[in-house]
C-alpha cells in the first residue's frame, strides 16, 4: 500500500523542516529517491551510461540528491549513483599548502612591518568542508590572514631583552597553529604547521630602521674591542713586571693611553716620540737634549743635499 505523510526532523531547535516521504510496504522512501528512480526507468539508457561516478585516491566525494545528502563515496575507483537529481561535491584530502599574502601590520612597538606566511593543512572531515562553509580553502586562507595580523601585532619586530617576531619565530608559529585550528575546525580543516616566509620593515620607515641598526651594530663591536683592549694591556703589564721590566708610575698612563689607541684604532697608528722638558728627571733632559742634536743635525744635512 502507498501512502504519504509528512515527516519532521529536528534541526537544533530552529524552526523544523518537513520532508515529504513515501511509504511503500511498510519502508519510508524519500520522494527525492523515488523521483530519481522513476527518471532512471524512463531513461534507462542515459541511466546506464552517465551515472558512473569516479573517485581518484585522496579524494572523497559526497552526493546529493534533490538538495538532501545521499551518501559519501570514500573509495577510489568506480562508483554508480543515478544521475538524475544528482549533484556531486568533490573534497581533497591531500595536504595543501596555501600562501597567505604579504600584508602591513603594526607590530609590538607601533612600527609597520611586512609579513607573509605559509600555512600547510589538510580536510579531515570533508563533510564539513563541503556542507558547513562556502569555499573551503579560500575560508582557510581568509582565517589565516586574520590570524597572521593579529599574532604578529602582540610582537615587537627585535627585542633584546624579551620575546620576539625574529628570536621567538618556532614558539610564534606554534601560537599561530593552535589559533588556526581553532578557527578552521567549522571547516573540518586539520592544521599543519604556521610558518613567517617574510618578515621586514615597510618601506616608509626601512631607512631609518637600516641606520639604526647599523647604529647599534657598530656601538656593539666599540664595545667587544675595547673590553678585549683593556685585557690585552692588563695582560702586558702584568707579563712585563713578571720578567723584571717594571714601568714607573709616571709612564704607565701614557703606555696604557699609547696600547689603548693602537689596538682600539681603525686606521694605521703612526708612533712618535715626545721632545721637551718636564720628564721630571736629569736622565731625561739628557736624553731631550740629543734629540734636539739630532733634528738639529738632520736638518742641516737636508739643507746641504738641497742646495
Amino acid at each position: 500500500m502507498l501512502s504519504t505523510r509528512r515527516a519532521s526532523f529536528p534541526n537544533d531547535g530552529r524552526v523544523p523542516r518537513f520532508d515529504r516521504a513515501v511509504t511503500l510496504s511498510g519502508a519510508e522512501v524519500p520522494v527525492g529517491v523515488l523521483l530519481s528512480w522513476i527518471f532512471g526507468v524512463l531513461f534507462l539508457p542515459v541511466t546506464l551510461l552517465f551515472s558512473w561516478v569516479v573517485v581518484h585516491p585522496q579524494e572523497h566525494v559526497l552526493v546529493l540528491v534533490w538538495g538532501r545528502f545521499h551518501r559519501l563515496v570514500r573509495e577510489p575507483g568506480l562508483s554508480w549513483v543515478n544521475v538524475f537529481g544528482r549533484k556531486l561535491l568533490r573534497v581533497s584530502t591531500k595536504m595543501q599548502a596555501i600562501d597567505v599574502p604579504r600584508s602591513v601590520v603594526a607590530d609590538g612597538n607601533g612600527n609597520p612591518i611586512l609579513v607573509a606566511g605559509v600555512v600547510t593543512y589538510r580536510f579531515a572531515d570533508t563533510m564539513k568542508a563541503a556542507l558547513d562553509v562556502e569555499d573551503a580553502p579560500q575560508f582557510v586562507k581568509t582565517q589565516a590572514l586574520a590570524v597572521l595580523k593579529q599574532v604578529c601585532s602582540r610582537y615587537p619586530y627585535e627585542s633584546k631583552t624579551g620575546e620576539s617576531l625574529k628570536s621567538e619565530a618556532a614558539e610564534i608559529g606554534r601560537e599561530m597553529v593552535a589559533l588556526l585550528q581553532s578557527k578552521v575546525a567549522v571547516a573540518g580543516a586539520e592544521v599543519q604547521s604556521f610558518e613567517l616566509s617574510d618578515l621586514t620593515y615597510a618601506p616608509e620607515i626601512a631607512g631609518a630602521m637600516l641606520v639604526r641598526q647599523q647604529a647599534q651594530a657598530l656601538v656593539d663591536a666599540r664595545k667587544t674591542i675595547v673590553e678585549g683592549a683593556v685585557e690585552i694591556v692588563h695582560e702586558a703589564i702584568g707579563l712585563l713586571a713578571e720578567r723584571g721590566h717594571e714601568i714607573p708610575s709616571a709612564e704607565r698612563p701614557r703606555m696604557i693611553g699609547n696600547l689603548l689607541t693602537v689596538i682600539c684604532g681603525d686606521a694605521h697608528v703612526q708612533p712618535t716620540l715626545p721632545v721637551g722638558a718636564g720628564m721630571g728627571t736629569d736622565d731625561g733632559a739628557e736624553r731631550d737634549a740629543r734629540t734636539v742634536k739630532l733634528l738639529e743635525t738632520i736638518a742641516k744635512n737636508t739643507t746641504k743635499a738641497q742646495g
